[in-house]
């Protein structure tokens, strides 16, 4: 097949963007479950159907949740100061008359921010976003309430349970139990003022609903001529009107499954398209379902999932390769440049700055627990890049990761005027381009020796913070021994053309991405989901980084030494399974 990127990027429409930009906003709050979830999902299979498509709706329970009302009032030497605040999904409700006590101060909402405070009952005020960290360290310091803080004039509507998807067996029972609200920085300054010079108490009302929801799941795809296919997402649940996040990126997926449909049958992978519900409100519920539910025939024939989440936002002028794993990093970031012409940011200063990673060494492009990675226990590599503002861009903030890093995100100020159609445009090109690109491959551009760099970084900081504890020295050359073996193969695929040898290498570089990159991401059997706390390459060895903090003839030190080595014996495990596939492949190949 000739080179199809050059038309299918001129086929991209500025009017469709636009038009369905336009009625998603238009639709305001996209609660999952909701009525205007349901119009929304009506809107994006009544235009696929327009586009030839057959699109699947799933409909199943989720366990979501989202506020209805907040109130805040602070009383302050015998007056009353009410002030605008929004709900948080998971937040406890207060019964109509609220919760009343003192109001403490505590940062950011670290535990490290309570050591000294007695904050038993007590109403605490942080100076960041809701988050899971800072709910459940709320919480286990023993406050009634908490009050958060935006960097700004605007108030975020965020989401504080951990447990990723809907919770299992009594899974639920981790979700932080504290009452909380969302208010601006410009009124909080307000009462910190008055905080630091008397006390302060407030009375905090939140009506929140938690339970199960019926959501809605389209789905359309694109055949390709083998089982093979590229799973790309995109959420299409919104707080507020949503414009930038998410609404471009349901746009974007919409137009490209417009573009791209003259070449069903054609491609030789296949591509799948999915608008996730539960995102905002159920901490990826939706994505999660579908991994669930799709588990073998994602393991089996996923190439990679291809997450969209903010494209087209006003004023973004770089772009940022994120959520990319090792193995498709290189091919992500030259496609990028190649298409745009755009310098593409790779510092960590334009990553998501809340729920970065936590590696010292390993790149903070790779995914973070965040943007529906849900196919994490599969292997299913995964990639995306997010045109954004610079990060001395005037409309830039650092504790926001969507909308391109705009103040505006998860606000009542996320509105239609915020999107910028060229960008989008753009961005949509560029996702057509990187797709085809993948469902055309005679050999996919996986650079499997790259995961194995991934681990040697990673292990770098465990060998350099503990090693002298426990060693990894034998894990690291396992590694590396691994790592030569796939660099060969890397070269030697990279030279095939005949149709059957390409489809043999591809299935064996899925094989072996399948056997590195559950263990390289998260600690759980890769049945489960990992919460939604923080992220680092092998997590598995994180309590190595505590034991020069721990006593070597104490019981906490050598549990700690026993529960790393059966994890060692885990990566290990997994290191020799990929190298038995890589011998299997290299016997029948003759090499």
């Amino acid at each position: 097949m000739q080179d199809p990127t050059q038309p299918a990027r001129e086929g991209v429409s500025t009017k469709h963007l636009e038009a369905t930009v336009a009625h998603l906003c238009s639709l305001g709050e996209k609660i999952s479950g909701s009525e205007e979830e349901r119009k929304a999902c009506d809107y994006l299979v009544t235009q696929l159907r327009s586009y030839g498509y057959t699109p699947t709706v799933h409909e199943f329970d989720s366990y979501i949740s989202y506020p209805r009302s907040a109130r805040l009032t602070f009383h302050v030497s015998g007056k009353a100061i009410e002030i605008p605040a929004v709900g948080v999904a998971f937040g406890l409700s207060t019964g109509p008359d609220g919760v009343t006590d003192d109001v403490v101060l505590a940062g950011q909402g670290n535990d490290a921010d309570y050591v000294g405070k007695d904050v038993r009952g007590k109403i605490v005020m942080i100076t960041k976003l809701p988050s899971p960290n800072n709910a459940l360290a709320a919480a286990k310091a023993g406050a009634k309430g908490l009050i958060c803080m935006s960097a700004g004039k605007q108030r975020h509507k965020m989401i504080i349970t951990p447990v990723w998807g809907t919770p299992e067996f009594d899974q639920v029972e981790k979700i932080p139990r504290v009452h909380v609200v969302s208010i601006s920085k410009t009124d909080g300054d307000k009462i910190v003022g008055h905080l630091n010079s008397g006390r302060v108490r407030a009375t905090l009302v939140a009506d929140t609903f938690e339970g199960w929801r019926k959501v809605r799941l389209p789905m359309a795809e694109i055949k390709g001529q083998e089982p093979e296919f590229a799973l790309v997402g995109a959420h299409y649940c919104s707080w507020f009107d949503g414009s930038t996040d998410n609404v471009t990126g349901d746009a974007c997926v919409l137009e490209l499954a417009r573009v791209l449909k003259k070449f069903d049958g054609k491609l030789r992978y296949g591509l799948h398209f999915c608008w996730w519900p539960g995102h905002s409100h159920g901490r990826y519920s939706g994505s999660t379902w579908y991994a669930d539910t799709n588990w073998h025939d994602l393991h089996d024939n996923g190439i990679v999932y291809f997450n969209i989440d903010s494209p087209g936002v006003k004023g973004a002028t770089v772009y940022v390769p994120r959520h990319q794993m090792a193995e498709v990093s290189e091919f992500n970031e030259r496609t990028t440049t190649e298409v745009t012409g755009w310098t593409t940011l790779k510092s960590a200063d334009a990553q998501l700055a809340l729920g970065k990673r936590g590696d010292k060494y390993v790149s903070s492009t790779r995914p973070s627990r965040a943007a529906d990675q849900s196919f994490w226990g599969i292997g299913l590599s995964s990639m995306s890049v997010y045109s954004m503002l610079t990060p001395d861009d005037a409309n830039r903030d650092s504790n926001v990761g969507g909308s391109g890093g705009a103040w505006w995100w998860h606000s009542e100020h996320e509105t239609v005027d915020k999107f910028d159609p060229t960008i989008l445009v753009q961005d949509t090109r560029l996702y057509a381009t990187i797709l085809l690109k993948l469902g055309t491959a005679e050999v996919l551009p996986f650079k499997l020796a790259a995961i194995t760099q991934d681990y040697l970084d990673s292990l770098r900081e465990f060998d350099e913070t503990s090693g002298n504890y426990l060693s990894f020295k034998p894990l690291i050359a396992e590694v590396k021994a691994l790592q030569s073996k796939l660099e060969k193969l890397d070269a030697q695929v990279a030279k095939l053309k005949d149709p059957e040898a390409t489809k043999a290498a591809n299935k064996l570089i899925l094989r072996i991405a399948r056997q590195l990159n559950p263990v390289l991401y998260q600690v759980c059997s890769p049945f489960e989901h990992d919460p939604a706390l923080g992220s680092r390459a092998l997590p598995s060895l994180t309590p190595a980084l505590r034991l020069p903090s721990l006593n070597p003839d104490g019981d906490a030190f050598k549990f700690t030494v026993v529960g790393l080595k059966r994890r060692i014996n885990q990566i290990s495990y997994q290191l020799r399974e990929a190298d038995r596939d890589l011998q299997q492949w290299s016997a029948s190949n003759h090499h």
